[in-house]
């Protein structure tokens, strides 16, 4: 005799354990190497979360775009150290 579903059976618990996950083997395969980028956990630290990243990313992007206009990379502000 089955027992009867409520409706709480079919959630998520509120805290899971994905310490001990893996990545999906198969996502790539599936759905190809333009929705996943893979970076190092101390750059993963540095960046919370996507757009962070995508702010970062897009940064470097202008400075590359102003490199090839001008030929030259753009000067970088120094910062200047008050003396004691």
């Amino acid at each position: 005799m089955k027992r009867a579903r409520s409706a709480d059976d079919d959630e998520m618990p509120a805290e899971f354990d994905f310490s001990r996950s893996i990545p999906n083997p198969w996502f790539v395969a599936v759905h190809g190497a333009d929705y996943v980028r893979v970076i190092n956990k101390d750059l993963a630290a540095v960046f919370p979360d996507d757009e962070s990243v995508n702010t970062a990313l897009r940064s470097v992007q202008k400075i590359r775009e102003l490199e090839k206009s001008n030929g030259t990379p753009p000067k970088l502000k120094k910062n200047k150290k008050k003396k004691a």
